[in-house]
């Protein structure tokens, strides 16, 4: 009979995930000379299940990551997550203007391009790039609308990330404007989330709108800059939900209908956490 009564608690006690297990950061490997098993990137690595999703929103190594630097300083952190890793490049992943490194490293889903779609459980997820300039700007934008419109009433939720945030209350707050109209779109096709870097700290909003203004029927986006690199950066605005300027990850479980999130630190404190209904849920899987 006790064994039966602990059976019942635990199975209580243990969420039943059916879904999509995923850990997110960015700015991540910054080694300044040391080994890099002693860097705050092999301590946030430390935090994600071997069998968990990640999703990398850019900056992966510092000063500049080439081929050298990321093998020297990510891939013995977060390098071990290779095969389940979604990376998108930050402006850290371009080496003399090139991506070339990067893809080379983690473009095994990208192909040539530093923009891609993949399904991921029942999300569709979205890797874009928020350095480039028109006329590739204006290539991404319309690939991205086109692929929106191929998955429009599929019922599939959506999770996009890029590296610079549209919305920031740091000291980089406006880098990531040229993303607006990727916002726009995804916004207005009923995606719900929206991850970032960029700023080395961590921050989450309340859902926006397709013009940027707060609405609980809107999307959301989160920063999490926080995956290794130098916590330098400042909030000096209000508007944020929610600032965390410590080291840690985002922890998503990514359901059928549905989406949790928690931002843990180091530490092991929960800083931020909430859950939302995907905008498309009802919508009979295609």
């Amino acid at each position: 009979m006790k064994i039966l009564w602990l059976t019942i608690l635990l199975t209580i006690a243990t969420p039943a995930w059916s879904g999509v297990l995923a850990y997110a950061a960015g700015d991540i490997g910054e080694c300044e000379g040391k080994p890099a098993q002693q860097s705050a990137a092999a301590q946030t690595a430390k935090m994600i299940p071997s069998a968990a999703a990640v999703f990398v929103v850019g900056d992966t190594a510092y000063p500049q990551a080439d081929l050298a630097t990321l093998q020297a300083c990510y891939q013995p952190t977060w390098g071990p997550f290779l095969a389940h890793t979604y990376a998108v490049p930050g402006n850290h992943d371009y080496v003399d203007g090139s991506p070339a490194d990067f893809l080379k490293y983690f473009g095994s889903r990208n192909g040539q391009k530093t923009w891609y779609r993949v399904q991921l459980g029942d999300w569709w997820v979205i890797g874009l790039d928020s350095n480039i300039a028109p006329p590739l700007l204006d290539e991404q934008q319309a690939w991205l609308e086109q692929q929106l419109q191929q998955i429009q009433g599929d019922g599939r939720c959506i999770l996009s990330m890029w590296h610079h945030p549209v919305f920031s209350t740091g000291l980089h707050r406006k880098d990531g404007k040229k993303m607006l109209p990727a916002w726009v779109a995804l916004e207005r096709a009923g995606a719900d989330l929206v991850l970032n870097g960029h700023e080395h700290f961590y921050e989450s909003f309340e859902r926006k709108n397709a013009s940027g203004k707060n609405d609980p029927a809107g999307m959301r986006e989160i920063i999490a800059g926080t995956g290794g690199a130098g916590l330098y950066d400042l909030s000096i605005v209000r508007g944020a939900k929610t600032y965390a300027r410590k080291h840690g990850l985002l922890e998503l479980h990514l359901e059928k209908d549905h989406y949790e999130f928690a931002f843990k630190t180091l530490e092991g404190r929960i800083r931020d956490s909430g859950s939302a209904q995907c905008r498309r849920a009802g919508i009979p899987l295609g």
